[in-house]
């Protein structure tokens, strides 16, 4: 009689445990390797974003489509982004593109992909043309409630020369000025693409796109 000699509980257990280390090795990789992924879908959502408004430029005198104001909420009166989705969507026809594909991960309900932020004209990018006050974002601490009015006010628009006036954009600006760019996240303490608090992609008057590693609010312009 032939006798068949199978695996021991020790030789099982000692398999086992190197598929377990291989997968807690490799699992990391393949997550950034998915982010990368995420990064440049955002990238090029950035793209289409900025050559949808030099199409809309061409249109309107060379000035950029114009929102009510930079961050993305609600005023008291109305959805304010509305005005921006309603000038741009004729010349994208494509409303994934206003949303980062690493929104749902954050845990932002205001940014993230979902019927009801379609309707109400909320996405996932900031948008630096506008012709109402900034004031109007919510300085208070941020909260999951609030810290999506927070971020502009009290990161960005300090930064700027004229935080306190409205921001008309033209094709004629300086090239390196922001157009738009992902959601700040510093405030909240959380990453986007897998960088540093604070990295972003940006989006240029001239229409090139750019990933930031580090805290990009020191070159915001």
């Amino acid at each position: 009689m032939v006798r068949t000699r199978g695996f021991t509980l020790i030789e099982l257990l000692v398999v086992i445990a190197i598929i377990a280390i291989l997968a807690a090795i490799l699992f990391p990789v393949f997550a950034r390797a998915r982010e990368q992924a995420r990064k440049s879908a955002c990238l090029s959502n950035l793209k289409q974003i900025g050559l949808a408004c030099h199409m809309y430029a061409q249109d309107y005198d060379e000035q950029f489509p114009c929102d009510s104001y930079a961050c993305n909420f609600e005023d008291g009166v109305g959805n304010s982004r509305l005005r921006f989705v309603t000038q741009v969507m004729p010349y994208m026809r494509n409303y994934n593109i206003l949303y980062c594909p690493s929104a749902r991960g954050v845990g932002i309900s205001h940014i993230a992909d979902t019927p009801d932020n379609r309707a109400r004209g909320n996405f996932s990018y900031y948008y630096f043309s506008y012709d109402q006050l900034p004031a109007t974002a919510n300085p208070k601490p941020p909260t999951e409630a609030n810290e999506w009015k927070t971020w502009l006010s009290v990161y960005f628009l300090a930064q700027a020369a004229w935080s306190n006036q409205p921001r008309v954009m033209t094709e004629m600006w300086d090239t390196d000025y922001w157009l738009a760019c992902d959601w700040y996240c510093k405030p909240a303490q959380k990453r986007i693409h897998g960088g540093d608090l604070a990295s972003m992609n940006i989006l240029y008057v001239d229409g090139h796109v750019k990933y930031w590693p580090r805290e990009a609010i020191q070159a915001f312009k």
